[in-house]
This record gives structure tokens, sequence and C-alpha cells, in this order.
């Protein structure tokens, strides 16, 4: 009989620790996460509240996710090296960063990838649901797989929001036990989509449940 060593997989490493940190910090409340195809290609589009959202959506699949991100803190310390691991894709708002990060989450797509994007495009200075940006509509068109929404409600205000981020003290916890609650609504088909009703339909998920009060 030969014994057969185990394949390390630091991908599933990684993903299991950060989503039990995740959990034991945030407890969030998943709703409607059955929406999320268990297999085969689709885009998730999310609000974008905190640095610690992508976590937080990702510790409610039961699937990988790849990630747009940011290039600066893609390249941060440690970032770097957890972004990459995860497979997150970069972006710097330049024609050509764009046009190589839409041609990769083409192919991720076409590999069967589970993709994410914040439409917005950057964190929220305000808590409310910014202007989507058209790439995501481009993206859909072109690639033709299914957009699942999400809203996230309970993270504006907390230290990796941008609620305090004048004050000497934003990384001060305000309020402990926060309600985190990530809701996903129904996947939309591509035909159906355009920027304006992808915004409509995150916003009325995102105010479907009462945003907690500091």
């Amino acid at each position: 009989m030969k014994w057969r060593v185990p394949i390390f997989n630091p991908e599933h490493l990684y993903r299991k620790l950060i989503h039990k940190l995740t959990i034991s910090v945030y407890h969030p409340n998943y709703i409607g996460f059955e929406n999320i195809p268990k297999e085969g290609p689709a885009i998730l589009i999310s609000n974008h509240v905190s640095y610690v959202d992508g976590p937080i959506i990702d510790a409610g699949c039961n699937r990988p996710v790849r990630y747009l991100i940011d290039r600066d803190i893609y390249n941060l310390p440690v970032v770097h090296y957890l972004m990459d691991m995860n497979r997150s894709i970069p972006i710097t708002y330049n024609r050509k960063s764009v046009e190589a990060a839409f041609d990769e989450i083409s192919e991720g797509l076409k590999a069967g990838d589970l993709i994410c994007l914040f439409p917005e495009g950057f964190l929220t200075f305000t808590g409310s649901l910014g202007r989507f940006r058209p790439g995501i509509e481009w993206i859909t068109k072109r690639d033709q797989v299914p957009v699942v929404p999400i809203a996230i409600s309970g993270l504006w205000g907390s230290i990796f929001s941008r609620k305090y981020m004048k004050s000497p003290f934003r990384f001060w916890p305000r309020k402990w036990g926060r309600k985190v609650t990530v809701i996903c609504g129904p996947a939309i088909d591509p035909e159906l989509v355009n920027v304006n009703y992808l915004q409509e339909v995150v916003l009325k998920l995102k105010y479907s449940i009462p945003e907690p009060r500091d």
C-alpha cells in the first residue's frame, strides 16, 4: 500500500484562516447567498463601504472569489502577497491598465471563475451608494455572464471605512458588536444589464436593511 503525501494548498489555508477571522470579528449575517452559482462564471457586484468588504463577502461564499483591486492597495506589503495568492486583479485608472484588467477578467470568466467588482470604483465617503461606472456594463455585455447583486450594511463607521478618516482617532473602535448584514439578490441575466438598472438593484438591497446607528 502506497502512502500519499497530502498536497499543501496555501490558498485553501489562507481562505480558511481569513474566513474564520472575519466571522469571529464581525459575525456577519448572510441573506440570499444561495443565489451565487455553485459553479461556472459569474460576476458579483457590491456597494463599497470599507476595506474589509472583500473578506466579508468571501467568508459567505462556498467557492473562491477573485477581486478587482486598486493597484496601490494591491502593492502594499503583505497585502500584495495575500492578493496575489487570491488571484486578485490589480487596476490603475488609465487606459492601458483598464484594458489589461478587463482582458484578465474576461479570461477568468472564460475559465469559470467567480469575480467580484465594486462598480463605484472607490470607497464611499458618505455611506451612500456612489455612481456606478459604465465598465461593469461593458464587461457583462462582452462576456455574457450572469451578474449577482450584493449589498453590505453595518460597516459604515467601522475603523476600515472613511467615516472618521480625518479624525486623529480614526482607528479607535467606536462600537463593539457591530451588526453586519450582507444580502444577495437573484442573478441578473446579462441581456437585462445596464449600469442604471444594476445601481437601482443594489440600492434597493442596501435599503432593505436598516443601517445601524453608531
